[in-house]
């Protein structure tokens, strides 16, 4: 990429989302204020949902800001239809802490709304990193050293998240 390209400029933005969105997941963690030092061991063990669901999140932004960066290692030119599917793709991104903090504070209620953000949230990361690596293939964008293998491969391997999380997805009985 040349310096100052609309890709690179792209890529750039890109990054800055991926690690505003990383912070904004760690500013959910919180125990209670002005507990007693004894009261510390139950708070620590009543918090382990929120980091847990801190961690996975943390965990698919971080695995998807890697496919990103690799990807757009191989991406070498830029469209107006490529900037739009990666804004897409940021939206989902920036919007993960929302359905974070839902499933963590209200995962074990009876609606099954929290469970189906969140992995309507997930899939929709993965389509879209799915719909970017194929558009980049078939327009053209790509190095031309980019095998139809290989192609083959990683999109196959991003679509299998989106069917896991949607597969997640079941009514709770009452």
């Amino acid at each position: 990429m040349e310096s100052g390209t609309s890709l690179e400029r792209m890529v750039f933005f890109s990054d800055a989302v991926f690690a505003i969105a990383l912070t904004l997941l760690a500013l959910d963690l919180k125990l209670p204020e002005g507990m007693a030092a004894a009261q510390l061991d139950g708070a620590l063990v009543d918090a382990l949902p929120e980091l847990f669901a801190y961690a996975l999140s943390f965990v698919i932004i971080a695995k998807t800001w890697l496919s990103h960066h690799s990807d757009f290692a191989l991406i070498r030119h830029f469209t107006p239809t490529l900037a739009w599917l990666n804004l897409a793709l940021l939206f989902f991104i920036a919007m993960l802490p929302a359905p974070t903090s839902v499933l963590s504070e209200y995962g074990d209620d009876p609606t099954p709304w929290p469970s189906i953000l969140y992995a309507t949230n997930i899939a929709a990361i993965y389509l879209l990193m799915a719909v970017i690596w194929s558009y980049a293939r078939h327009a053209k964008l790509m190095d031309p050293g980019m095998t139809a293998h290989v192609h083959r491969r990683v999109f196959t391997a991003r679509m299998a998240v989106p069917a896991v999380f949607l597969l997640s997805i079941r009514p709770r009985s009452s």
